[in-house]
């Protein structure tokens, strides 16, 4: 089993993928590898064949929570519990 992620690594990946979600909103283009890559720079510890499927349970979670999310990073049916919590202290929501 893969090392569990901690607040520090979905505050980097969660502000990646909101300021993709910004640049998109501006009409500007993005990728999901562009997305992977930043993450990868923010996270030089963390495996870089965890960030994919992070980034998938990440989309699954702010979709649950009505965020805006990327057709570029496909949701994943399991996301952790501690990543909604997270995202609902960092967005404001209840």
């Amino acid at each position: 089993m893969g090392q569990s992620w901690t607040e520090r690594e979905y505050a980097i990946t969660d502000a990646v993928y909101q300021d993709a979600v910004d640049r998109k909103q501006r009409g500007l283009r993005i990728s999901r590898s562009e997305i992977v890559d930043q993450c990868r720079r923010g996270l030089p510890d963390r495996d870089p064949a965890s960030i994919g499927p992070h980034l998938g349970n990440l989309t699954s979670a702010r979709q649950e929570l009505g965020l805006p999310v990327l057709e570029e990073v496909s949701p994943f049916a399991n996301r952790p519990e501690k990543l909604i919590s997270f995202l609902k202290v960092k967005h404001r929501l209840r």
